[in-house]
């Protein structure tokens, strides 16, 4: 499966992707892209988010439980019939006049089987909902009050490998919505550390939630992630891409977690109750879209 390593970046690209609906910091937002031959993303050490560490390094490249408490996260993922979460994220962008800034943003994903997804993006990135229920992907920005929508059939998998080949983007959350995430995470991986249990704040709820905190490396990238040792579900995910320069970080934190649960079909149907106006999809790359200084380097 062709799909990006940029790992669970929240620049929901497939807005970008409607014509009309263009926003200068959105467009700025495409993060500097991992090439599909790197099929596995990483994170940066010493990044534990706050939380306590107890260390258990191991010295082998590829340390056992590292993987075996990843895989039981994938595990959990792939096997849930329905899945449904909270995110914040920092997602670096490299400004017109070179420097990096971070944008702010927050998302709501729901996903249902193989062939149902939906996701909500605000705060600094590009506003819109997304729709696939398996036979139409629809994308809406209310801020615009303006959706598109086109013919799509398959799988989850097969729109985001879609959004790669078609348009050049990446899909939000990408590695643990696909059917088996460990196989694209695990794929030409180089190193893997479990570094010890760290306790974090949660996202929602006021309890503290004790995780496995792994790392990982890969050729260009490395990344870190903390995982609930109770449910074994994705807690915060750090990114560092050493290819690029100044070497942006990504982190994006996860919280309330709904697995196995029923959901609506509507949630994954645009009903537009706001009577908006349809336009055509349209790759953002195309001449005279406006792109911002920069921004095509990140493509």
């Amino acid at each position: 499966m062709m799909i990006p390593k940029k790992f669970l970046i929240t620049a929901l690209c497939i807005a970008g992707l409607v014509s009309g609906m263009t926003d200068s910091r959105a467009e700025e937002a495409a993060a500097p892209q991992v090439a599909p031959t790197q099929k596995n993303s990483s994170l940066p050490p010493g990044q534990a988010g706050g939380g306590q560490t107890t260390s258990t390094h191991s010295a082998a490249p590829l340390d056992q439980r590292a993987l075996d408490t990843l895989k039981l996260m994938s595990d959990t993922l792939s096997q849930a019939t329905s899945l449904r979460f909270e995110a914040r994220s920092m997602v670096p962008l490299k400004s017109p006049n070179g420097m990096w800034i971070s944008l702010y943003g927050t998302s709501r994903v729901v996903k249902e089987g193989s062939e149902k997804l939906f996701a909500e993006t605000r705060g600094d990135f590009f506003p819109y909902d997304f729709y696939f229920d398996g036979k139409t992907v629809t994308a809406y920005s209310p801020a615009k009050n303006l959706y598109a929508e086109k013919p799509m059939s398959g799988t989850v998998d097969d729109v985001i490998e879609a959004a790669y080949r078609e348009e050049g983007k990446t899909f939000p959350y990408a590695d643990i919505l696909v059917s088996q995430p460990y196989d694209v995470l695990t794929e030409g991986l180089v190193k893997a550390a479990y570094v010890g249990q760290s306790t974090l704040l949660p996202l929602s709820g006021a309890a503290s939630v004790k995780t496995d905190h792994l790392a990982f490396s890969n050729k260009g990238v490395e990344w870190q992630i903390w995982i609930d040792t109770v449910d074994h579900l994705p807690r915060m995910v750090c990114a560092t891409y050493l290819g690029s320069a100044g070497e942006p970080s990504y982190t994006v934190e996860f919280g309330a977690w709904s697995i196995n649960e029923t959901v609506a079909p509507e949630t994954f149907v645009f009903q537009n109750v706001s009577n908006a106006a349809k336009v055509e999809f349209r790759n953002p790359m195309q001449p005279g879209r406006g792109i911002s200084s920069g921004a095509a380097d990140k493509q």
